[in-house]
């Protein structure tokens, strides 16, 4: 049920009874009409205005009134018309003087702001979906394409659902990753309650009507559309995280690929499972779009198929290009210069981090410095009033250029990027009065952290500093932790400067940070304690990193693998390769191959039995420690029970394959990781079990070179990347857009990703099942 409206006032009367009418509808009707087909029917009758779904959806909820008595009894009719009752089945002069006393009651509902529903009762408009044109049957909402990312999408909200997490949406404005989240939201998780904050500042209130929830026996999801709104001062922490965790909630949440980028280290973003969501749709995707419209489908798709080469389908359906060039082209004489002024000036001013809707005053404040020529009389702007309304106005009933919320003004997110596809970030892209302006606007906190964020990606040290110093100063630590992040790239030694202040104030996160600060430094012992002091305090990924897989000292001196066989020998070097004469010789000894086949096989035990144990629960170091898969990275710590069984069966695969007489080289990024588990059991066996390997290697007889653990990690492993999951400076680095790992050429460290075999004939038999 809606969580708004409280009992005991007119408007709250009003909104039980607008739920009243459709229970009644439903219950009374030849068929039971959705809020879709409700609105539809007002569009197809005589009636007007039209109203719209979300209109109907915030009566329910008590978010607003019927902007008029026409409005209401236009709604009235059409839920009469659509449920078959009988014309006049709700009373007018009952409805007219309910709503007469509902208008008059002008006080504000005495109960939360935060809106909650149904997730099955949400409408995606609500939710930030764009709208398209409207068809024929009055719906703003195209038909749903399924999108090439769907699958893992909704595996990951299935897994989320069970037991709690972070799942994110990653892509270009109008690229349809909210469209995506809702799709995937309303498939898997149709009776989950949905928390709608409206910024950061109400985020506490939803974590706490999320654990309310909980003690119920509800499941939710915190919806975080533009998840950039929901960071920094006064954004979620670990504790927060942990709580939401606890009550199985889901965080789902998008944001524009270009502020991903430019965000630093957060909680929130770090423990997410993200997902990019492509502009451009892949020929897959077009052609179940084509589909779609041979089969009399949505005939909105026509167009954006049309141009699919140089737009995605869901930035045509929501008319970004078209809004684009209209824009570009209304700055000349008889056109609309004035309106194009103020759509700059807003544009402008949402890149300099002002992410909310703006004030009217302040955008027409800038704009006369947007209108063309020196002399700005001579192109002949047209009257201010005028400009709004161009500005404002929705084209072909889809999205206007600039949108108008309750508390201003806000830019259509698709022009930023195009402005930025033209014009790259950096310290001139946006004029000093913009910045100042900007600046001055910051009521709240996070708006100055947002506009920190903004001044970073532009390299302007100077706007970092003045958004940022005034709350570090007074005490704030999270915006201490920020200065430390954002100041790196200009002053290094600030930097440290800011992190000493936030780590003397008690920020854990920031222990970890100064070590990535000296790691980037090159000072490595000084990283390393930095790293042992933040694991000492509770930091996962420090703690990781200490529980990285490392084999013991062999007890034999290593030596190098042979030279390729097809390279010739410089002469009067022969004796150099001596020892490498039969190279049937080189390798493993039989003795350290057992033992190491023994360890996978401990192991995969010890793997199955945590299974049984935890299941798909989170695993930690701390209380929720448990074998094996908490020595894993702390990406994989809340997989699902089922990949944990696919990590079993990897060290059931190459003990085997030592068993069949091969020597086990991995053929996925999980048996990778398995050989750097196996290798340090098997070293620790070696020194700290001799009886036990005694009893395990009797009969095969010893040999000089036995458990040289060096040249097993030769002979076996391609490389190492697996373990950069391990490295605190290195979260993030699964991601393919990670600047290191695409500089290093890592590949397949999704979590998602490490069953994936390297090459296809190294694919094992998918019919092989499972030992347990």
């Amino acid at each position: 049920m809606p969580h708004t409206a409280s009992a005991g006032d007119d408007r709250a009367e009003f909104v039980r009874e607008i739920r009243a009418a459709l229970e009644t509808a439903a219950r009374e009707g030849a068929r039971r009409p959705t809020q879709v087909q409700i609105a539809a029917a007002t569009a197809r009758g005589r009636e007007r205005p039209i109203v719209s779904r979300s209109a109907i959806s915030a009566w329910q909820k008590g978010d607003r009134l019927p902007a008029s008595w026409k409005v209401l009894s236009c709604f009235l009719t059409a839920l009469e018309r659509t449920a078959s009752l009988p014309r006049g089945r709700f009373d007018e002069d009952h409805w007219k003087q309910l709503y007469a006393r509902a208008k008059a009651d002008s006080s504000p509902t005495p109960t939360s702001r935060m809106m909650a529903l149904r997730v099955s009762e949400a409408d995606p408009l609500e939710l930030m979906v764009h709208r398209a044109r409207t068809d024929d049957e009055g719906s703003a909402v195209p038909a749903y394409i399924p999108r090439d990312i769907d699958p893992p999408v909704r595996e990951a909200l299935r897994r989320a659902g069970e037991r709690g997490g972070v799942v994110l949406l990653v892509g270009d404005s109008t690229a349809g990753k909210t469209r995506c989240a809702y799709e995937a939201m309303a498939a898997v998780l149709p009776d989950h309650l949905l928390i709608l904050p409206r910024d950061v500042t109400e985020l506490p209130e939803a974590v706490a009507m999320a654990a309310r929830a909980s003690g119920t026996g509800e499941r939710c999801v915190l919806w975080l559309n533009d998840m950039e709104r929901f960071l920094g001062p006064g954004s979620l922490t670990l504790h927060d995280i942990r709580a939401l965790r606890k009550a199985g909630t889901v965080v789902l949440g998008t944001v524009r690929s270009r502020i991903r980028k430019e965000l630093p280290d957060d909680e929130l973003l770090r423990l997410a499972e993200e997902f990019e969501v492509s502009r451009l749709w892949s020929p897959d995707e077009l052609d179940r779009a084509r589909a779609e419209l041979r089969h009399g489908g949505d005939q909105r798709l026509r167009l954006a198929l049309r141009q699919a080469a140089d737009f995605g389908i869901a930035e045509t359906l929501a008319t970004g290009p078209q809004l684009w060039k209209e824009l570009s082209r209304a700055s000349v004489v008889g056109g609309n210069p004035r309106g194009a002024a103020l759509v700059r000036a807003a544009i402008d001013l949402a890149l300099a981090g002002l992410n909310e809707a703006l004030p009217v005053d302040l955008i027409t404040e800038l704009h006369e410095d947007y209108l063309p020529g020196r002399n700005k009389q001579l192109i002949g702007p047209e009257p201010l009033e005028a400009a709004l309304t161009w500005a404002t106005s929705p084209r072909d009933a889809v999205t206007r250029l600039l949108i108008p919320e309750e508390s201003g003004l806000r830019a259509f997110e698709y022009l930023l990027d195009a402005h930025l596809r033209e014009k790259k970030p950096g310290p001139g892209l946006l004029p000093e009065r913009v910045w100042e302006a900007a600046l001055a606007a910051c009521s709240e906190e996070h708006q100055r952290f947002s506009v920190a964020i903004a001044a970073h990606a532009n390299a302007r040290l100077d706007m970092i500093l003045r958004a940022l110093t005034p709350l570090a100063e007074a005490s704030d630590v999270e915006a201490m932790r920020a200065l430390g992040l954002l100041t790196e790239g200009h002053d290094r030694k600030l930097a440290a400067q800011w992190l000493d202040h936030a780590i003397e104030a008690g920020d854990v996160l920031s222990l970890r940070l100064m070590g990535n600060h000296h790691f980037r430094g090159q000072d490595h012992d000084a990283a390393d304690s930095w790293y042992r002091r933040a694991a000492e305090a509770g930091d996962e990924v420090s703690q990781s990193y200490f529980n990285e897989p490392r084999p013991l000292p062999s007890p034999t001196p290593h030596r190098s693998a042979p030279p390729a066989p097809d390279l010739a020998t410089p002469e009067g070097e022969e004796d150099e390769c001596e020892d490498y004469e039969n190279e049937d010789d080189y390798g493993p000894t039989p003795r350290t191959l057992r033992l190491l086949e023994a360890a996978f096989e401990i192991l995969a035990d010890r793997a199955y039995d945590a299974i049984e144990m935890i299941g798909d629960s989170r695993v930690d170091l701390g209380p929720n420690d448990v074998f094996v898969f908490s020595d894993l990275p702390v990406l994989t710590w809340g997989a699902s029970a089922q990949w944990r069984r696919l990590m079993a069966r990897c060290f059931d695969d190459l003990a085997d394959d030592i068993a069949a007489g091969r020597w086990p080289q991995p053929t996925c990024t999980g048996e990778e990781m398995a050989v750097h588990l196996a290798l340090a059991e098997a070293s620790s066996m070696a020194e700290d079990e001799p009886e036990l390997v005694a009893e395990l290697v009797k009969g095969v007889p010893a040999e000089p070179n036995d458990y040289d653990w060096g040249l097993c990690m030769d002979v076996f492993l391609e490389d190492t990347d697996v373990l950069f999951l391990y490295e605190p400076w290195s979260q993030g680095i699964e991601d393919p857009d990670h600047s290191i790992g695409r500089f290093l050429g890592v590949a397949n460290l999704e979590a998602e990703n490490w069953f994936k075999p390297f090459r296809k004939e190294q694919t094992r038999d998918p019919e092989r099942g499972f030992r347990r």
